[in-house]
């Protein structure tokens, strides 16, 4: 069933382009367009994990020295008046994680989504789409940094179920979305909860905008049911014509109806991209993570989940669709929680060493076009 999927969607993106030229002639039988995306990478941990995996709450570029596609991806839209329709897959050693929950028949999906236009400042998105949630792209190509956030890596990168958009005016855009759970394109027997988020974007100038996210949403069983209430609040600068910056702040309230216990987990985020000529352009990240509770990330060992992050990435483009990029990025915690395989042998060690830093290095050749 899976190879029939691809068959299909491959042969759908081959008859649209034998059949653009006839189709743009005539407004009423639409338009395609076409967006294809090439991410290699070669990441050096550190640490040394034993198993070629690195740390398990990182979704993105998660392969340890090993030379891999973190994602290569095929989108066909086509546009036909007030209707908009993406048909969308996806490959490659993030997808396989991020969507290791889903259905095999699925977890190739990218987008599928039909969107229209009810009127020219409303419209309605059903299917599977780009979540609403957080400042960074999932396509690493369109972000400061190669590396993805941590609450970046923590919010979901896509969502099944509906959206719907009013744009209030050229500064105001709010949404409503309601999707079959936090990255879940079907639901599970066990969780038949929906995901509530809402969004609100201003935008006062082309330069600058403050966006205002959030979630609602359960991801334990019903009969145990953990709801989160998550928020995500950033503001994105342009200044002048080489400096680009972000910053972000994430909070979440957790309620365990069985214990009866609440939790909080907060995130601050600072980015700056300062692009030095055409060519290249220099990059930093910082960000602290602090999940005490394991709302999100929980640790291996009783220690719990609160870090700092800092990053600093290179840029070279060549062309406009091609990034060549270097990224060095540290992970430092007060308490040792990062598991540390430098000295470990899986045939003689008995016991697991753990440390309070994380440091990689890591590669990445991106085309996008």
């Amino acid at each position: 069933m899976r190879k029939l999927l691809i068959i299909s969607v491959l042969s759908l993106i081959s008859f649209s382009l034998f059949s653009q030229s006839d189709s743009t002639k005539k407004a009423t039988k639409g338009t395609f367009t076409y967006e294809f995306y090439v991410d290699a990478y070669y990441s050096y941990d550190f640490n040394q994990p034993f198993d070629g995996n690195r740390p398990d709450f990182l979704i993105q570029y998660n392969k340890n020295q090993q030379i891999g596609i973190n994602m290569a991806s095929a989108l066909v839209t086509y546009e036909n008046n007030n209707l908009t329709a993406e048909l969308g897959l996806n490959v490659g050693d993030f997808p396989t994680k991020n969507m290791a929950h889903e259905n095999e028949l699925l977890n190739i999906l990218y987008r599928a989504n039909i969107n229209y236009k009810f009127l020219k400042k409303l419209d309605l998105t059903v299917g599977l789409f780009g979540s609403h949630m957080g400042f960074e792209s999932t396509l690493s190509y369109d972000n400061l940094l190669v590396s993805h956030s941590l609450v970046s890596e923590w919010t979901p990168y896509y969502l099944a179920g509906a959206k719907l958009g009013y744009t209030l005016s050229e500064r105001w855009y709010v949404s409503g979305t309601v999707a079959n759970g936090n990255q879940r394109i079907a639901e599970s027997a066990a969780n038949t909860n929906k995901l509530l988020g809402f969004q609100v974007a201003y935008t006062p100038t082309k330069k600058v905008t403050v966006n205002y996210s959030n979630m609602y949403y359960n991801d334990a069983p019903d009969s145990a049911a953990v709801f989160v209430f998550y928020n995500n609040l950033y503001s994105t600068f342009q200044i002048g014509k080489k400096l680009d910056m972000v910053l972000g702040f994430d909070f979440a309230f957790s309620d365990n109806s069985v214990n009866n216990q609440q939790d909080v987990m907060y995130a601050a985020s600072v980015l700056a991209r300062y692009k030095l000529t055409n060519q290249f352009a220099i990059a930093g990240r910082y960000e602290y993570y602090n999940d005490e509770k394991g709302i999100n990330i929980q640790t291996e060992v009783v220690n719990p989940f609160v870090t700092s992050c800092y990053s600093v990435c290179l840029d070279y483009s060549p062309i406009d669709f091609l990034k060549f990029r270097v990224e060095g990025r540290m992970l430092s915690s007060e308490l040792p929680f990062y598991r540390d395989d430098s000295d470990f042998d899986p045939n003689t060690s008995t016991t697991i060493k753990y440390t309070n830093q994380n440091a990689n290095l890591l590669l990445s050749v991106q085309a996008k076009f």
